[in-house]
């Protein structure tokens, strides 16, 4: 395989240990590492740069096995969380700086990041923006086999991440190399991600596409950390015609079968905010076999959106938008009907 293969990476630094990690992705793509902090992402990314040798495992970077290769031998891109730039130098400098990249390539990638006309200024009088293009500038210079992005965006404002974010996703998917980004940031691995990973102490939860590890977390921690805010333990009832039904306290929910085990009883039923609809009284779609009268216990904003906690005889949450919440008058104390999709559910082992 041309693209990144790690296969059974350990490695133990006495008060922490990265244990058994394994993952693959293709030339081109970008695989998003997820994690809370003390995960172990930082470490793992030092770990592919060559700043720590693993202990067993194999690191392959487009079919060279760099396992023991020191740093510049590995042709990696690293774009630190501060971004490392030197305040002694200027733009130039710095993206010229280690590799001595030729004057003719850093001009061409300082332009095509629209820095040409920054080249004599020094970092204090750059914005925060600047300073990430440069260092973006000086990973690009060394023409890497691999990118490596340390949370590179957590220290700006959310409109200059925003607009960066996209950026660095256009430029990623025109460049064609394969990169590997580090961030807690859900939105941030939702935009950039082709595969994902998540990672606690050091072990790898689940590794996917975003829609299986967002829609189908492999367990109750994974589900916690991509935004499942609704986790209901529930006890299956039957299983028939398509479909799991499971009880919720006196209530019973619907679930579409996905192959569950048959001699499951326990599970947990995770919804996620998005996939609940609210409206004033129930639709006659058939589609929607999970209907329940609710009452708003609680409302809050985040960003565009607003945050709904209900009790349908069991807590739910949903999100809903401003003319939504609007139209439906959701305050606390206001009923409306709450709909799931059985297709939206989706079971976890307890």
């Amino acid at each position: 395989m041309n693209g990144i293969v790690v296969k059974n990476i350990s490695l133990n630094l006495g008060a922490f240990a990265l244990h058994d990690i394994s993952f693959e992705f293709d030339s081109g793509e970008t695989f998003v590492i997820l994690g809370p902090s003390g995960a172990g992402k930082s470490v793992l990314l030092e770990t592919l740069a060559g700043f720590y040798h693993p202990d067993a495992g194999q690191i392959r970077i487009g079919g060279r096995d760099v396992t023991t290769m020191p740093p510049e031998a590995r042709r990696i891109g690293f774009m630190f969380q501060d971004y490392a730039l030197f305040p002694h130098l200027t733009v130039m400098q710095n993206v010229q700086f280690p590799q001595r990249a030729d004057p003719s390539r850093v001009r061409e990638v300082l332009a095509r990041l629209g820095l040409e006309h920054l080249t004599d200024r020094k970092p204090v009088n750059l914005s925060g923006g600047e300073k990430q293009r440069v260092a973006l500038a000086r990973a690009l210079a060394a023409d890497p086999a691999l990118f490596l992005f340390d949370e590179p965006l957590s220290a700006l404002d959310a409109r200059t991440r925003d607009t960066l974010r996209e950026e660095l996703k256009t430029l990623l998917r025109q460049l064609g190399v394969p990169a590997i980004y580090v961030t807690h940031d859900q939105a941030e691995a939702l935009v950039l991600a082709d595969r994902i990973a998540v990672l606690r102490d050091g072990r790898l939860q689940q590794t996917g596409r975003p829609a299986e590890v967002f829609n189908a977390p492999a367990n109750e921690f994974v589900a916690n950390f991509v935004g499942v805010e609704t986790m209901l333990p529930a006890q299956i009832m039957k299983v028939s015609d398509n479909f799991v039904s499971m009880t919720v306290g006196d209530k019973t929910l619907y679930a579409l079968d996905r192959g569950v085990d048959r001699t499951l009883r326990s599970v947990l039923a995770c919804i996620r905010p998005e996939d609940v609809a609210l409206s004033h009284s129930p639709s006659s779609d058939a589609g929607a076999r999970n209907q329940f009268t609710a009452r708003v216990v609680s409302v809050s904003t985040l960003g565009p959106l607003f945050k709904i906690a209900l009790d349908a005889g069991f807590p739910l949450v949903a999100y809903a938008a401003k003319q939504l919440y609007l139209d439906l008058k959701l305050s606390p104390g206001a009923s409306v009907t709450a709909s799931i999709d059985a297709t939206a559910i989706h079971l976890i082992a307890r």
